[in-house]
């Protein structure tokens, strides 16, 4: 009797185990839909150009401009200058995340001969999508404790961003 109560609570106890750990990964990758103004930037860790990884974690207590872009977007490119001035200056942190399908291949080159001064990260379409990414250039402004502040699906220009950090410092 023993062993056949082994037999059917085991299984069960695999499953509660289970249920619970899925249920708390979920909430670390939230709903595409939840991502808005106000809400807590979903977390990432992706690997640089330059093969280190950055996550989204260490971003924390900084205001952070994410930008989702593609070397052959050109209204992306367009963004570059703006970017590089921001990420110039210590106030802000600017990730970009690259979306190009060959990624480092393409990516690593571009960045060096743009002399793009800020952290280059390979993204995909699941992290886009996790962020609830539709088109691209997409730009997220996150506040010290990573809130959304911000969202700009399209270009940015240097206006926009120094209305929106003006309201956040």
């Amino acid at each position: 009797m023993r062993l056949m109560m082994r037999f059917l609570i085991a299984p069960l106890i695999c499953c509660v185990v289970a249920a619970a750990f899925l249920s708390g990964c979920s909430q670390s990758n939230p709903n595409p839909e939840d991502v808005a103004v106000g809400a807590q930037s979903p977390d990432f860790s992706l690997t640089a150009i330059d093969g280190t990884t950055l996550k989204s974690r260490s971003l924390k207590g900084n205001v952070v401009i994410l930008n989702f872009w593609a070397t052959w977007c050109q209204p992306c490119l367009n963004e570059i200058p703006v970017l590089k001035e921001i990420a110039a200056g210590s106030r802000v942190k600017v990730v970009g995340i690259a979306l190009d399908d060959e990624g480092s291949k393409v990516v690593k080159p571009f960045v060096a001969a743009h002399g793009i001064n800020y952290p280059v990260v390979l993204g995909n379409q699941e992290v886009f999508e996790q962020f609830n990414g539709i088109g691209i250039p997409y730009t997220l402004v996150l506040d010290p404790a990573q809130r959304i502040v911000k969202i700009y699906r399209g270009p940015i220009t240097k206006e926009d961003i120094d209305q929106i950090l003006k309201s956040i410092a």
